[in-house]
């Protein structure tokens, strides 16, 4: 009878023996998955980061007059920056012929189309400087 206890405990420390070796498993295993989680994680942050970044010093360089690297607005950059709005479009054409003000303003469409800062827009009686989609100058003749 004692050896037949003897043989159970030794069972039952081989059975507590696999239960602790199977969370230890378990443990690792969760661990080496969640380190490569964070692993991917910082690779995304890190993509993103250089992304932001690179997209800064474009929008940067684009603004800077001294450089001339970026010539074409970025896709960060609102349009608002650079498009003519409705009111000075209004301002522009007042006081022309209908057939001048759709000059004025097919004129202003291609150059919006190219996303161009600066620009000159002109019909026989006028002309006019643009930078940045504000009137910068410009004269009326006869």
């Amino acid at each position: 009878m004692e050896q037949e206890l003897i043989q159970i405990f030794e069972m039952l420390v081989a059975l507590v023996a696999a239960l602790v070796a199977y969370w230890q498993h378990q443990q690792k295993t969760q661990a080496v998955e969640e380190r490569e989680e964070a692993l991917v994680e910082k690779e995304v942050a890190e993509a993103l980061q250089f992304a932001a970044e690179s997209e800064k010093n474009e929008v940067v360089s684009y603004f800077d007059p001294d450089d001339d690297k970026v010539t074409k607005p970025p896709e960060a950059i609102p349009s608002r920056s650079w498009k003519m709005s409705d009111e000075t479009k209004r301002w522009v054409t007042v006081g022309h012929s209908p057939e001048e003000q759709a000059s004025l303003l097919r004129q202003i469409a291609i150059a919006e189309d190219q996303k161009k800062m600066q620009y000159f827009i002109s019909v026989p009686t006028a002309y006019y400087e643009i930078e940045y989609g504000l009137v910068k100058g410009g004269g009326k003749g006869a």
